[in-house]
């Protein structure tokens, strides 16, 4: 009887502990916090996962909400996707635009550098806040290669600043 007794407490203890588990063991997790109503309101979480195939998932979070912004995985290569770098573009009488910037270095017989990938989402903040893609108002300057591959290639937002700089002259 004892042992029955023992045995159980043994499993429930164990089941108890499974639970508190960190959902994320096993990945990365970054947060950078963002300004959307007022300082440090929000925050982007990226959670890269070393997996066989490796994935990186972003969400917004803040004022109760959680928002599923983007996920890359691996395109080839030996490194995974990363969310490099994150900002708000706020002009006078429009809406803010999220600005995402994903990368993923290459070092592969066929192709050498960088590729680089941009999205962008208009911020709606009626009620909660909604993301809307608008990534497309890029063409094809939304993702490209910094390095080469047969000819050497030039992909030029690199940086949040030349994102922004285009959105200064593009963004009606």
């Amino acid at each position: 009887m004892k042992f029955i007794l023992i045995s159980i407490t043994f499993l429930m203890v164990g089941c108890a502990n499974a639970k508190m588990k960190d959902t994320y063991a096993g990945c990365d997790v970054k947060y950078t916090k963002i300004s959307l109503k007022v300082k440090d309101d929000f925050r982007i979480v990226s959670k890269s996962c070393n997996e066989e195939n490796p994935i990186v998932t972003n969400y917004l979070e803040g004022s109760d909400q959680k928002i599923f912004i983007n996920k890359y995985s691996t395109d080839g290569g030996k490194w995974p996707q990363k969310l490099e770098a994150v900002s708000i573009y706020k002009q006078k009488n429009k809406a803010p635009i999220l600005i995402t910037l994903h990368t993923q270095r290459w070092d592969t017989p066929t192709i050498s550098g960088v590729t680089y990938s941009v999205n962008l989402y208009q911020i709606i903040n009626n009620e909660g806040v909604k993301l809307i893609d608008i990534s497309k108002n890029l063409g094809d300057d939304q993702s490209g290669l910094d390095g080469v591959s047969d000819d050497y290639m030039h992909f030029k937002f690199k940086d949040i600043a030349s994102i922004k700089r285009w959105l200064d002259k593009n963004y009606k």
